[in-house]
């Protein structure tokens, strides 16, 4: 059955309001239900699609299609009229049911999916591709990261692992960027979450490009005949330095102004998809150059009084680790970390590792844990987190005012986590302005 009303419950999450932008490209009455008003769900209504925040204004039709995220409890009394219904799906049931009628270009791993997502779509455009895309972020240059594109062409899919969301999806050309621990919540050890990897890039129809430089990856001898890319031996994209790679008898120069060498090597695994889907590799450079980013990915606030304030959603170990070493290498004097621990769970399964990535940064502030809907954990708290140089601050309202009193020109500031710490970056940027 065609259906011409999509409600999306939980629009307001990353995942699920980039869907609704596809869905409104290509022509649905899209209406979109959160709990809060957001700034996502303020550029949903920019895009031309209603949201509502009560559970009464999603009334139950059978001609209506639902799709619900992770974060909906559809099993709860709210959503009574819901449950157990044929047009009534989660997530990944819609994703698996849009492979099925067309051909995805994948990019999964533990780490830098969005960001090179964004990355592959923009090659494309630039190219004038019309390809559809969905990814859980938002850009300057194209908001929220849902587009309907020509139909005859892929789209080009950010692979998600959380909940196993990938499990089922049909997938033509996939890029694998890392496995790495996470998500532990849901797949209990590392190896049930490493095997569902495994099981997704087995299903893969086409072409399976990998990281090479990716421990985990490196050492799964059945995926030889994939195409790797990195600085160890046997890269069929050898990567030379940062900024220069190797394929062929050819060398090739990336030039960006996106920082960290994590990102750079991603470029090329997305130079790769893009030419196995008939894009030349001088043409996709000549995009990565033009790309600005992804918000919420060592973005760029501003600078006030000489001082540079960034912000990332980094919100495991491996991902602080190389934001805040990638912004070392460029900060003058100090740099000064501004983390929010994002939920009880994860805070509790990585709390070393969290602050041994902190304590790289030569200052750094913990606020209170971003709870996402957990309950809390008895003795998980920030302010286990103090040390040497590392101070609780309860709540964010009092950063601004602190940082103002220790921060000097050619310092930067980094504000980091997948909570609402991202508020944070503009007002300390006009505190300082105001007051220093």
């Amino acid at each position: 059955m065609d259906y011409k009303n999509i409600y999306i419950l939980g629009i307001g999450g990353s995942g699920m309001s980039s869907i609704g932008k596809y869905l409104k490209q290509k022509g649905l009455n899209v209406i979109g239900y959160d709990q809060r008003k957001s700034y996502v769900t303020n550029l949903l209504k920019q895009d031309g699609i209603e949201v509502v925040f009560s559970e009464s204004d999603i009334p139950y039709d059978k001609n209506n299609l639902y799709i619900f995220s992770s974060a909906i409890p559809i099993e709860s009394e709210k959503f009574l009229e819901l449950h157990d219904k044929e047009n009534v799906i989660s997530r990944p049931e819609f994703l698996k049911n849009l492979s099925r009628e067309n051909k995805i270009v994948g990019i999964t791993g533990t780490h830098g999916k969005t960001s090179t997502t964004a990355l592959l779509s923009h090659i494309f455009h630039f190219n004038n591709v019309n390809v559809s895309y969905i990814y859980g972020g938002v850009t300057n240059f194209s908001g929220i990261g849902g587009h309907y594109g020509d139909s005859n062409l892929p789209i080009i899919l950010e692979t998600d692992e959380a909940f196993n969301t990938f499990e089922n999806i049909f997938i033509s050309d996939l890029l694998v960027l890392n496995i790495d621990s996470d998500h532990l919540d849901f797949f209990e050890n590392f190896n049930n979450y490493k095997n569902a990897f495994l099981k997704v890039m087995e299903n893969v129809k086409n072409n399976l490009v990998i990281n090479n430089d990716d421990p985990v990856l490196q050492s799964l001898e059945k995926f030889n005949k994939s195409v790797k890319y990195g600085k160890s031996k046997g890269s069929d994209f050898l990567i030379l330095t940062p900024e220069k790679f190797l394929y062929g008898s050819k060398e090739y120069i990336i030039n960006s102004q996106i920082l960290g060498d994590h990102l750079r090597s991603n470029m090329v695994g997305a130079i790769i998809l893009a030419m196995k889907n008939g894009i030349s590799i001088d043409k996709s450079l000549d995009a990565i150059s033009s790309f600005p980013g992804v918000k919420r990915r060592t973005e760029l606030i501003g600078i006030a009084k000489g001082i540079s304030i960034y912000d990332d959603y980094g919100h495991h170990p491996t991902e602080m680790n190389a934001t805040i070493n990638s912004l070392k290498k460029i900060t003058k004097n100090k740099l000064y970390v501004v983390f929010q621990p994002h939920r009880y769970s994860r805070t509790k399964e990585y709390f070393n590792l969290f602050k041994n990535s902190l304590m790289k940064s030569d200052f750094s502030i913990v606020t209170d844990i971003y709870p996402a809907g957990e309950d809390p954990i008895p003795g998980i708290s920030s302010k286990n987190f103090e040390g040497d140089n590392i101070k609780y601050l309860q709540s964010t309202r009092y950063v601004p005012e602190y940082l103002s009193q220790e921060v000097n020109k050619g310092d930067v500031i980094l504000t980091l986590g997948a909570g609402d710490i991202t508020l944070l970056g503009p007002k300390i940027l006009k505190y300082i302005n105001e007051n220093k």
